[in-house]
């Protein structure tokens, strides 16, 4: 029972992510959403910007978005394309995500 109410604790306590999917109206975007969808947990939010969209054009510029889909995570991860790994919520899988895809220029 004792290690139950840990892991509640410590799912209580996550850190949720801030993910954004830059997409166009083809099917590798409807894919990489699909794949975020079913991995991410309920606290993470999940927000998909049509590029085709002018409202969407500063932050398109802002992450230097040359291809579509393109993941964002947090500000500080990039994922370009269709994942091509299982996408689930955990420190270890950001950490990974954070070491192999860095969103490496100034956000200023």
């Amino acid at each position: 029972m004792r290690l139950l109410d840990e892991e509640r604790m410590i799912s209580d306590q996550r850190i949720p992510h801030r993910i954004t999917v830059f997409a166009g109206n083809c099917r590798l975007c409807k894919d990489a959403v699909q794949a975020v969808e079913v991995g991410k947990c309920k606290e993470c939010d999940l927000e998909v910007l049509d590029i085709n969209l002018p409202e969407n054009a500063q932050k398109i510029k802002m992450y230097d978005i040359v291809a579509v889909p393109t993941i964002i995570i947090d500000d500080k991860i990039k994922v370009v394309g269709v994942p091509q790994f299982a996408w689930f919520c955990g420190d270890e899988f950001y950490n990974m995500l954070e070491k192999k895809y860095p969103l490496t220029y100034d956000l200023k």
